[in-house]
């Protein structure tokens, strides 16, 4: 064998560099992979991570502080129907204020008026209890609770008990009220003011916040506001929930007994129990019993369909007025 033919690569030599160098191809893949995951992406998500941690508590923060802010708005708002943070005076004025109500407004028959303790909650606020008792009708009941709800003071009812007095209009009543004192409401007052001249703000303060309407008695939030009036509540009074002293409620004891047929017209009776008397009527009528009224919209056999105030109402034959179904807007 020649010099040149020894020193010439053999088969085994190519597939050793072949080797080696698929070798080296694997290294160069997984340990690019490795180093691409390790030293590029691995930081780049963990950047990624802190980042959107960052965001996250960012949010909570923002939502906290909104928060914070709508506490402090509300505890601004409730600071203006607070009564004055002197809880002594705070008790005199309120007590005053509901002797006012009861005795001269409402006129309860033997009225009493009881301011309990102040009672601290948590340290951050007082409550005042007081408790009304007297005699009324229900119809001087729904003009406290109409004076009371409408005030727009930080009090509520706690309880309410109410015991018929016999075969008579009048209830026995007891009512327990509560209302909570704030820290720093009430009127600014400058140090240099004389004790009488204090006192005198601080009543004129009350009576302004006692004087001012609240939205309590709205049902619904409504772009401009109208304050109700008692009126709206007299049907309270007229219902007679107790079923003694006044007049029973015609629309209770209103039935529809009959639907007839006169002069090839459906005609329907209604039986008014309370008074003995019958309505016969025929649609397009005015039917007006107690509280109600409305016309007779249609009759179709054994049903009649009455429109009051824009709504129409089922009635079926044997019922009373106030079984009526409300029937949807589409029917």
């Amino acid at each position: 064998m020649s010099q040149a033919s020894a020193n010439r690569p053999t088969a085994n030599t190519y597939r050793r560099i072949a080797l080696g160098a698929v070798f080296a191809l694997l290294v160069l893949y997984f340990g690019g992979e490795w180093v691409w995951k390790t030293v590029l992406e691995g930081p780049i998500e963990k950047k990624q991570q802190a980042y959107e941690k960052l965001l996250d508590a960012k949010k909570k923060k923002e939502k906290e502080w909104e928060g914070f802010k709508d506490d402090v708005r509300k505890l601004a708002a409730w600071r203006k129907q607070s009564l004055p943070s002197d809880t002594e005076v705070a008790r005199s004025l309120y007590r005053e204020w509901l002797l006012q109500v009861v005795v001269d407004y409402v006129k309860l028959n033997n009225p009493s008026v009881s301011p309990g303790e102040p009672v601290s909650r948590q340290g951050r606020f007082y409550a005042i209890p007081f408790s009304v008792r007297g005699r009324g009708t229900l119809g001087q009941l729904t003009q406290f609770l109409f004076a009371f709800y409408r005030t727009d003071l930080l009090h509520q009812i706690r309880s309410l008990h109410l015991t018929p007095l016999g075969n008579s209009e009048q209830l026995d009543l007891t009512i327990s009220i509560e209302t909570l004192v704030l820290p720093g409401a009430g009127p600014e007052l400058d140090k240099d003011l004389a004790e009488e001249d204090r006192q005198e703000t601080i009543i004129a303060d009350f009576q302004q916040r006692a004087s001012r309407v609240s939205h309590r008695l709205a049902s619904l939030k409504l772009a401009k506001y109208t304050p109700p009036t008692l009126a709206d509540y007299q049907p309270i009074a007229q219902r007679n929930l107790f079923g003694v002293g006044s007049d029973p409620d015609p629309t209770d004891f209103a039935y529809l007994t009959f639907v007839n047929m006169v002069n090839g017209e459906p005609e329907v009776w209604f039986t008014l129990r309370a008074t003995n008397k019958t309505l016969k009527l025929r649609q397009g009528d005015l039917l007006q019993i107690g509280t109600f009224s409305g016309t007779i919209a249609e009759i179709d056999g054994s049903d009649v369909i009455l429109e009051s105030e824009g709504e129409r109402w089922l009635l079926t034959l044997g019922e009373k007025l106030t079984d009526a179904f409300a029937l949807p807007p589409e029917f």
